[in-house]
């Protein structure tokens, strides 16, 4: 796991669609982009894992999608569904 960059906070409406999308055993991980390069050094992408879900365990790196490449965005935590806040020991 990699160190935040800053103190990002998580946004209000990506906190209220993670606690609506949670099912009891999910977890929702923080990546952070880490490309020094990027226009978006910093920004923060989400990642629902569990069971049941495409994944079981947290990858070191976001996922590529249809949407973007996710080799600059990096795992930085956990998100506390009940704070807010990235917990950086996952």
């Amino acid at each position: 796991m990699t160190k935040l960059l800053g103190n990002p906070e998580v946004s209000v409406e990506a906190l209220k669609t993670m606690r609506e999308r949670a099912l009891s055993q999910d977890k929702w991980y923080a990546y952070q982009n880490h490309a020094m390069d990027s226009a978006g050094l910093g920004d923060l992408q989400f990642l629902q894992v569990g069971p049941g879900r495409t994944f079981t365990k947290p990858p070191e790196r976001m996922p590529d999608t249809i949407h973007a490449i996710g080799w600059k965005f990096l795992l930085v935590g956990r998100v506390n569904l009940e704070t807010g806040t990235i917990e950086e020991s996952v």
